[in-house]
């Protein structure tokens, strides 16, 4: 009897230490960035309140990441809100799935949390005399990496600035994440239209090595016609701000606009698991980041203007996209006290 006691009691404590050790797989976009500071932070805080062990890495092609979440190869990933729609409709890098496979796929794809992931820049050394999105023209820029959202969203911006589309106005060079930062600093482009958050990580390093143009979207541009349908579409929201945020970067950094004002674009989207993830699970883990969120915004001076913490349709475009909320974080959002948008709800 003593020895049936004390293997049930060894199974339990195996079980329980099982459960306290869930080990899952996060994937995130460009180092430095809010895809992927939202995955340490949550890795961190996970880790300390026993929920689980989150390998997170950065770097990814989300385009790529959300398909591994979608079909249970990978538990979470940052996911602009854009991709889920285009994955729903089998459009863009996911028109090879098919409309009926892409539907379902997309389906299996529950948020926990909403974000804005990143603001657009036009960077170019000062040295280039690219002051303009006009002297794009005949230039080589990297705008992300191979089928990515990224990569959609830049082409679009400069399409919608320019009247250019690659290959006929400019040439687009597209590379990971983690060598993009290289082939600008070696020269082998002439700008980049890419995402950033402000302060940008990248910067920095960009201007130890010479003075750089940040350069607004025109203001005309941003309220032309097409600009606007542009900015309706799912993921996509505006980001204008006044020039003076932008003045930490010091004499480095040349912010050019027509006035006081810049102008750019933010993608929305958030971190989304699959659907079968347990709701416990799913809920421990949205919980843990709206709890710690004061915690993360000390520790990155970007976070908060990335509306962490802010689950409002008219800002976050989840609706439009036809993102919809893991059971699990409906739950641990109510608690907070936060009213979700009913589209939004499972």
């Amino acid at each position: 009897m003593r020895s049936l006691i004390v293997f049930g009691a060894a199974v339990c404590f195996a079980a329980s230490a099982q459960a306290q050790t869930t080990t899952l797989t996060m994937e995130s976009g460009s180092v430095g960035g809010a895809t992927d500071m939202a995955a340490k932070h949550l890795a961190e805080v996970a880790a300390k309140r026993k929920i689980a062990t989150i390998q997170a890495q950065a770097g990814k092609v989300l385009a790529k990441s959300i398909l591994q979440v979608a079909q249970g190869k990978t538990d979470l990933a940052a996911s602009p809100f854009i991709l889920q729609f285009l994955m729903a409709r089998a459009l863009g890098p996911y028109a090879g799935l098919g409309k009926k496979k892409g539907k379902e796929l997309a389906g299996n794809l529950r948020l926990l949390y909403p974000y804005h992931l990143a603001h657009y820049y036009l960077i170019a050394f000062a040295a280039s005399g690219i002051d303009s999105w006009d002297k794009l023209k005949g230039k080589t820029i990297f705008n992300g990496p191979p089928r990515g959202g990224a990569l959609n969203t830049a082409r679009a911006l400069i399409r919608l600035t320019t009247g250019m589309n690659e290959g006929k106005g400019y040439t687009g060079k597209q590379i990971a994440w983690g060598q993009a930062d290289s082939i600008f600093l070696d020269g082998a482009v002439d700008a980049a239209v890419r995402p950033g958050t402000n302060p940008a990580a990248y910067l920095p390093i960009y201007i130890a090595a010479g003075k750089i143009n940040l350069v607004s979207i025109p203001k005309a541009k941003m309220e032309s016609a097409a600009f606007r349908k542009f900015l309706r579409a799912p993921g996509n929201v505006a980001f204008v701000f006044p020039k003076k945020n932008l003045a930490h970067y010091g004499p480095g950094v040349n912010v050019i606009s027509e006035d006081d004002m810049f102008r750019s674009i933010s993608n929305t989207g958030g971190d989304v698991a699959h659907k079968n993830m347990p709701n416990a699970l799913a809920r421990a883990l949205t919980a843990a980041m709206i709890e710690t969120l004061p915690d993360m915004f000390r520790k990155a001076p970007f976070a908060r203007g990335q509306l962490f913490g802010v689950v409002d349709d008219k800002r976050m475009g989840m609706c439009n996209a036809g993102v919809k909320f893991h059971p699990g974080a409906v739950e641990a959002w109510e608690a907070a006290g936060h009213k979700l948008p009913a589209c939004a709800k499972p």
